[in-house]
């Protein structure tokens, strides 16, 4: 029986890994701004709102910056490195901690659980840090939020430096997708 057990409770804590929390991407927009005008932006980090020191250490800001300067090349917009640029693109990350509660559900009114094994309702916690990437653009002359993008989700869990170089590109590309696809293009002409 205690093979059995062991099975079940791998089986629950394999479950609990698949069923972890994915980076989720989401945006908005300010529908009247014609972004047909913008040809040019800046990219700065957000330093008052970079207060983790992990999420928000120089090294992830670098990769975020990167990412989104590479995102923005990619799309037509040209850097601006001194002087005026028409969009300002400041972003920030912070970090909470979460916990996640599973159930197996194996107990069954009669009291029997799988296939008549008979063991009780267990309950599996995991605690998990949850990371959240900002990317607010402005209109560098009005300093307006014109866009803004955010992903939530596990970024810091990578190990190894290419796997958290790939993590943070591939969340910024994910967020970025949502961005106008080349200047002189508006919203209303990519929907």
């Amino acid at each position: 029986m205690k093979i059995k057990a062991i099975i079940a409770s791998l089986f629950v804590a394999g479950t609990m890994v698949a069923c972890a929390p994915a980076v989720t991407v989401r945006y908005d927009y300010d529908p009247k701004v014609n972004v047909r005008q913008f040809a040019t932006y800046r990219i700065e980090a957000d330093r008052q709102r970079n207060a983790d020191p992990i999420v928000g250490s120089n090294l992830n800001q670098r990769r975020i910056a990167d990412a989104l300067d590479q995102s923005l090349k990619g799309r037509g917009y040209k850097p601006v490195e001194s002087g005026e640029a028409d969009l300002v693109v400041r972003f920030f990350t912070d970090s909470r901690d979460r916990q996640q509660i599973q159930s197996n559900n194996t107990m069954s009114p009669w009291g029997f659980g799988w296939g008549g094994w008979g063991y009780p309702n267990q309950v599996y916690s995991r605690q998990y840090e949850e990371n959240r990437v900002v990317v607010n653009v402005y209109d560098a002359r009005t300093n307006d939020i014109i866009w803004q993008g955010w992903a939530t989700g596990q970024l810091n869990n990578r190990r190894k430096e290419r796997e958290r170089d790939a993590a943070f590109r591939e969340t910024v590309t994910s967020i970025m997708k949502n961005f106008p696809e080349s200047a002189g293009q508006d919203y209303g002409a990519q929907r």
